[in-house]
């Protein structure tokens, strides 16, 4: 598994006094240690609530990084998890049994993705982040929950969500495509998410632009998404 581009941009904007290729190195690190307990996993991702950001990580494409964005326009188990402050692993037939979890579904499946895993990472008895995981078969992740909790144990609290990530240029560098047909692909899924949740349109295009810029995808591939999913 490697970082996708967005990974490596965040990583080079640390703090001065961090060693992003040192960070770099033990996130591969602990992928690949997670990966010998559960072989299926084929994507990890970091949701911080204190930098409200969902980070890829580590992940077999940007396919990963579009599921985190896609649960932000609709829901799904890994912001569930992160409010209820506890794990939870689902399976396609678990996930499409949750109304509010049917188009996270649909679009795992597209990616290819069978199971997921949501581990919360806990901070003073309050949960400040959660390791997302994303599994190739159904069961990916059974009978693995402890180890694979126990991997992500040792470096979540300390070496990530202590150190000062900035997203301010990520956050810039996510302007509006100035592309016609991209234009038109960001207005239709704007529009779609202003009447499913009956808002404005200005606020449905910032929650589209936000949970882009969380997932670290381009926004434009999040509204095609969006569209795709509301076509079927």
């Amino acid at each position: 598994m490697e970082p996708i581009p967005e990974t490596l941009q965040a990583l080079d904007e640390l703090d001065a006094s961090i060693d992003d290729l040192e960070l770099r190195d033990r996130l591969l690190k602990t992928a690949e240690r997670a990966r010998e307990v559960a072989p299926g996993l084929v994507g990890v991702s970091l949701a911080s609530r204190e930098l409200d950001a969902t980070f890829t990580l580590v992940a077999t494409d940007e396919e990963i990084a579009t599921l985190d964005a896609v649960q932000y326009v609709a829901s799904g188990p890994c912001v569930d998890a992160i409010d209820l402050g506890h794990g939870i692993a689902t399976s396609p037939d678990g996930l499409l049994s949750e109304p509010r979890w049917r188009e996270f579904a649909r679009a795992s499946a597209a990616a290819g993705i069978h199971s997921t895993l949501t581990l919360p990472v806990v901070r003073d008895a309050e949960v400040v982040a959660t390791v997302n995981l994303y599994g190739a078969a159904p069961d990916t992740f059974v009978d693995r929950h402890e180890r694979l909790a126990r991997v992500f144990g040792a470096w979540a609290p300390g070496a990530v969500t202590n150190a000062d990530l900035s997203f301010s240029t990520r956050t810039s560098a996510r302007h509006a495509p100035d592309r016609l047909e991209q234009r038109a692909v960001l207005d239709a899924a704007t529009g779609i998410i202003a009447a499913q949740r009956e808002i404005p349109v200005e606020e449905a295009r910032a929650q589209l632009e936000d949970a882009a810029v969380r997932a670290g995808i381009p926004v434009v591939r999040l509204a095609r998404v969006v569209v795709g999913l509301h076509d079927e």
